[in-house]
């Protein structure tokens, strides 16, 4: 990869760094506030939100003792191990039974979720308009394929300019008011160590790690 493509990641990892980071933590603050909760942590403890994410990590798990009747079996489990014990810490009760009721939240704070992790709370715990789950799902995807495993540190041209408009689009069903944002950011220049220190954050490490073991 040659500089030019270093700059197009560079350009993209600033995005998902700069734009989309923080207006996933807004879309989430204005829901949990929405919906009743101060706090992070006190919407995170909230049973069927504990419930919900629960099954999102345990397998082999489909009878809780709270709530059985919205236990859902999964054959793929989204939610990563390292995800799931930011988020929670299991105080051990009586029984021998494995059930989201022992577990309670962490005093975790926006700023410690990473866009994987609440594009996966937004779409999983909130009643999202059809744009907006749309959006939300697409960006954590796009991360995903294009960010997330990009072990080359560098996008090429052709395949930039087939990704941008999508990119651009879905961050403004999100937030119509990050178009100027875009704009400065599509002409960057390649700020080389902020390159890396963006490349190391965006690399999905613990979970390349949960994959191979």
């Amino acid at each position: 990869m040659d500089r030019e493509d270093r700059r197009r990641f560079f350009v993209i990892g600033s995005v998902f760094l700069e734009v989309v980071t923080p207006v996933f933590r807004r879309q989430l603050e204005n829901n949990y506030t929405k919906a009743g909760f101060s706090c992070l942590k006190d919407f995170l403890n909230n049973q069927p939100v504990v419930h919900t994410l629960f099954h999102l990590n345990h397998r082999y798990t489909w009878y809780c003792c709270v709530d059985s009747t919205n236990c859902i079996a999964r054959q793929k489990l989204p939610l990563y191990n390292y995800q799931w014990n930011l988020l929670y810490t299991e105080n051990p009760g009586p029984g021998n039974h494995h059930c989201h009721c022992k577990y309670t939240a962490k005093p975790v704070q926006l700023d410690d979720l990473d866009i994987t992790l609440m594009g996966l709370i937004l779409v999983n715990c909130f009643n999202l308009g059809p744009a907006e789950a749309q959006a939300v799902r697409y960006l954590r995807q796009f991360k995903n394929d294009y960010l997330s495993h990009n072990t080359k540190c560098g996008i090429t041209e052709p395949k930039y300019n087939s990704l941008w408009p999508d990119l651009t689009y879905h961050v403004l069903q999100l937030d119509q008011t990050r178009q100027s944002d875009l704009e400065d950011m599509k002409n960057r220049p390649l700020e080389e160590q902020l390159c890396k220190q963006y490349y190391i954050h965006l690399l999905d490490v613990n979970k390349r790690f949960e994959e191979v073991v």
